[in-house]
C-alpha cells in the first residue's frame, strides 16, 4: 500500500493541478514530505483504520491528478473533499488516543491542505487538556466489498448488482438505511444475481467524479449489450423506494462489465 501511495503521490505531483502546499517538511518538489509522512506513521500505519486513511490518499491524488481540464473549481472542490475524507477517516477509530495520534499525523505532515483546519485540529492533540475528538463511523470504508447477497446456484445465470455509496456518504445514517432499502427490494424481486455493496471514491471508478453523481441516483450500463434491456424493469422496481434521490441512466465509459449493472446512490 505504501508503495502505491507513493507512486499515487508522484502522479499527483506530475500534474499541473496539484493543489498541495510546497511548504510541506521536507518538501523538494518530488514528494519528499509525503516520505516524511510515510515514515512518521511508522508502525502505525499497519492498522485497519490507517490502511483506510491510505486508500483515501491514493484516491483523492489520483482524482485530482486526473480532473485535467475540468477548471479549477473541480479541482479545489475535490481537494476539499479529500480534506473531509482523511478527517472523517481519522475519526474512525475507537480509541481517544489513536484518533489524536492520526488527527497529529494529518497536521504535522500538512496532508491537510487548509491551514485555517489544520489549526482547528491541534485543538484535539496539543496543551495540557486536549479535547477528546468524537469518533466518527463509516458503514462500510473506502476499498471495501461487503457481500449483501452471494452468488449461488439459483441466482447464478442472473444479472448481478455492483450497489455504491458515495464516499462523503458513508458515515451518513440516512445513506446506510437508503442502502439497506434499495438492497431489499432488489432482493426480495428475485430478478438479480450477487449484490455487493462499495464506495464509489476519488478515481477508483472512471465514469463519474463524485461531484457529478451528488444528489442523484446513478444507474451505469453496457450500452448495447443485454442488461440494457433490464434498465426500465429496474428503475420501476426502485422508484417507489423511500428517499431515493433521483434516478437517472448513464452509458458505462470505461472497461466493459457484462452481465453487471451498478447503482450508484449519492444523496445530497
Amino acid at each position: 500500500m505504501i508503495a502505491f501511495a507513493r507512486a499515487a503521490f508522484r502522479a499527483y505531483l506530475s500534474s499541473p493541478y496539484r493543489v498541495f502546499e510546497a511548504g510541506w517538511p521536507g518538501w523538494n518538489g518530488h514528494g519528499a514530505g509525503f516520505d516524511q509522512a510515510l515514515q512518521y506513521g511508522g508502525d502505525d500505519m499497519a492498522g485497519d483504520a490507517s490502511k483506510g486513511l491510505w486508500v483515501t490518499l491514493v484516491s483523492g491524488f489520483l482524482a485530482i491528478a486526473g480532473i485535467g481540464a475540468k477548471g479549477v473549481a473541480d479541482i479545489y472542490l475535490e481537494r476539499a473533499r479529500l480534506d473531509s475524507q482523511l478527517i472523517i477517516g481519522a475519526l474512525g477509530s475507537p480509541s481517544v488516543e489513536s484518533r489524536q495520534e492520526t488527527l497529529r499525523l494529518l497536521v504535522d505532515a500538512r496532508l491537510i491542505a487548509s491551514e485555517g483546519t489544520r489549526q482547528g485540529l491541534k485543538q484535539y492533540f496539543e496543551g495540557d487538556a486536549p479535547r477528546e475528538p468524537p469518533q466518527v463511523t463509516s458503514f462500510i470504508q473506502s476499498g471495501e466489498r461487503v457481500s449483501l447477497t452471494p452468488r449461488n446456484p439459483s441466482n447464478a445465470d442472473r444479472t448481478d448488482i455492483d450497489l455504491f455509496v458515495c464516499g462523503s456518504a458513508s458515515t451518513s445514517p440516512v445513506a446506510e438505511r437508503l442502502v439497506q432499502d434499495v438492497h431489499l427490494t432488489l432482493a426480495d424481486s428475485g430478478r438479480y444475481g450477487r449484490i455487493t455493496l462499495k464506495v464509489w471514491d476519488g478515481s477508483l471508478y472512471e465514469e463519474l467524479s463524485e461531484s457529478e453523481l451528488k444528489g442523484t441516483a446513478t444507474l451505469i450500463y453496457d450500452a448495447g449489450h443485454g442488461e440494457e434491456g433490464e434498465l426500465e424493469g429496474l428503475r420501476g422496481l426502485l422508484e417507489p423506494v423511500s428517499a431515493l434521490p433521483p434516478l437517472r441512466t448513464v452509458a458505462n465509459a470505461g472497461r466493459s462489465t457484462p452481465w453487471l449493472l451498478s447503482l450508484v446512490v449519492c444523496p445530497e
